[in-house]
C-alpha cells in the first residue's frame, strides 16, 4: 500500500536519494507506474543506468514492483511504483555531510515561498545568507511535523498533497519563536493582504 508521507531518518537511505536521478525517478514513479524503458525514455538514461538506480532504491524500501504484464515471446515487463507519495529527508539529525547534500533543496523551498510572499504584498524582505538558512531549516522540521496531520492513504493528487503540507507547515513557521523575524513579518503581511483580498472569489462568496 502506498503511503502519502514517509519520512526518511536513517542516513543509510538518505544517502539513497542524495543522487538526484533518483530523486526524481521516485517523483515520476511516485504519479503513474513506468516500466525500466519508459523510464530511460522519460529520463533521457540508458537501460542499464536506469536498471541500475532501481535496484538500488528497492534494496532501500523507496520503490517495488507494482505489477507484471507479459508482453510478446512470453517476457514479463516489470512496471514499478513508489512505496510513498512523498518523502521527506529528516536530516537533522544525521550527518553534516548528508544535511549539507540537502541544503540546496531546502534553500530553493524556501526561496520560492519568499518570492511568493513578496509578490503578493508588493515587496521583498532583504534576507541575509543566515536569515534563509535558518528559515530553511525550521521549515523541514515545520515539514516532518505536518506531515503528521495526514492519513497514511491520500485521495488527491502529488501535487495537492505537497500544497497541503507547505500550507500546514507554514501554519508552523509563524508560530515559532526561532523564526527570523524578517520571514515572519513578510509571511505575515502576505497572509494578511491575502484575507482581505477584495477580488478574492471565495471572499465575495462568504459576503453574499
Amino acid at each position: 500500500m502506498q503511503k502519502s508521507v514517509r519520512i526518511i531518518t536513517d542516513s543509510r537511505t538518505a544517502r539513497v536519494l542524495v543522487d538526484p536521478m533518483r530523486r526524481e525517478i521516485v517523483r515520476l514513479l511516485a504519479e503513474d507506474e513506468r516500466t525500466e524503458n519508459e523510464l530511460a525514455e522519460d529520463m533521457g538514461l540508458s537501460n542499464p543506468s536506469v536498471g541500475h538506480h532501481l535496484k538500488v532504491l528497492r534494496h532501500a524500501g523507496l520503490i517495488r514492483v507494482a505489477r507484471t504484464e507479459a508482453e510478446e515471446h512470453g517476457i514479463l515487463q516489470k512496471f514499478y511504483a513508489s512505496n510513498a507519495i512523498v518523502y521527506l529527508v529528516d536530516s537533522h539529525e544525521m550527518s553534516k555531510e548528508i544535511d549539507r547534500y540537502f541544503m540546496p533543496i531546502s534553500l530553493e523551498r524556501v526561496r520560492g515561498i519568499m518570492a511568493a510572499a513578496g509578490l503578493v504584498v508588493g515587496s521583498a524582505t532583504e534576507l541575509t545568507e543566515a536569515d534563509v538558512e535558518n528559515f530553511a531549516k525550521l521549515f523541514v522540521a515545520a515539514l516532518v511535523e505536518a506531515s503528521k496531520r495526514f492519513s497514511k492513504s491520500w485521495k488527491g493528487t502529488r501535487e495537492e498533497l505537497l500544497a497541503a503540507l507547505y500550507t500546514a507547515a507554514l501554519r508552523y513557521v509563524l508560530k515559532d519563536a526561532e523564526t527570523p523575524a524578517k520571514v515572519r513579518e513578510l509571511l505575515q503581511r502576505a497572509l494578511l493582504k491575502k484575507t482581505h483580498n477584495p477580488h478574492n472569489p471565495s471572499q465575495r462568496r462568504s459576503r453574499l
